[in-house]
């Protein structure tokens, strides 16, 4: 067991500063924070840079930071070979895992077998998988296809939605508490700092291992640096499946 933190932040904006790859200010500010995982897009939007370049790589690395590439999956309804192809890319290029985003809840099996190719496919390449259904009540099934369970700011309906949850460890959970928009009907207060910090330990103390708040994805909060020093605390993490390298 690796003593890690279950802290991690999701950021959709630009990593890099340039061209030619440097790391931003935002990339410097996430791997001061040292959040066990990032969540990020593997390419910038028009233009088209890599935005986990080499040097991002390397600052992430040095800071002890897995980083995961987002794909949508379109709740099993994107063609698969697609899905796959943009994985395969990405894993070639040295992520650490695949972030599948809008999965589908495993409340019936219909799009078992496609996501037991994508699980299967990032395994063999002994790398990591986190699937975001972005609700709390799933079937358990889904557990057997990815390596942690995002339920976004679902969170707190998870243990009540999803019993069988207490079966498996703190750490196979995600869950965020943002500003986005839609997020009305999970809170009913804004995300500032106070309230980022006090989320992130009820979700730890409720059995949700991983827990970010933010303001948008797109932006680190102006109080990003003192929530990340406020909930530093470190938990035991188990090594997932399939790791060449233990988060």
């Amino acid at each position: 067991m690796q003593r890690s933190s279950g802290r991690y932040v999701i950021y959709y904006g630009w990593l890099i500063a340039d061209a030619a790859g440097t790391p931003g200010p935002a990339a410097t500010a996430i791997a001061a924070a040292g959040p066990g995982v990032l969540i990020g897009f593997y390419y910038t939007f028009e233009p088209k840079y890599p935005n986990f370049s080499r040097q991002v790589r390397d600052l992430l690395r040095a800071a002890q930071i897995s980083f995961f590439a987002y794909v949508d999956t379109d709740y099993g309804n994107r063609p698969l070979a697609a899905v796959e192809a943009e994985a395969r890319d990405y894993l070639a290029k040295g992520v650490d895992g695949i972030f599948f985003d809008q999965a589908y809840n495993f409340l019936d099996d219909r799009q078992t077998p496609y996501y037991q190719q994508l699980y299967a496919l990032v395994h063999s390449s002994q790398k990591s998988v986190i699937i975001n259904t972005g609700v709390a009540q799933s079937g358990e099934a889904i557990m057997e296809v990815t390596d942690i369970l995002m339920v976004e700011h679902d969170w707190r309906l998870l243990p009540q939605l999803s019993p069988w949850h207490g079966r498996y460890p703190p750490t196979r959970f995600m869950g965020n508490s943002s500003n986005e928009a839609g997020t009305e009907r999970y809170f009913d207060y804004r995300i500032g700092y106070e309230a980022a910090v006090r989320d992130t330990h009820e979700a730890w103390a409720s059995g949700i291992g991983w827990h970010y708040s933010t303001d948008h994805y797109t932006t680190l909060p102006a109080w990003f640096s003192d929530y990340a020093r406020s909930v530093s605390t470190p938990i035991d993490i188990p090594p997932m499946r399939g790791r060449k390298r233990a988060l």
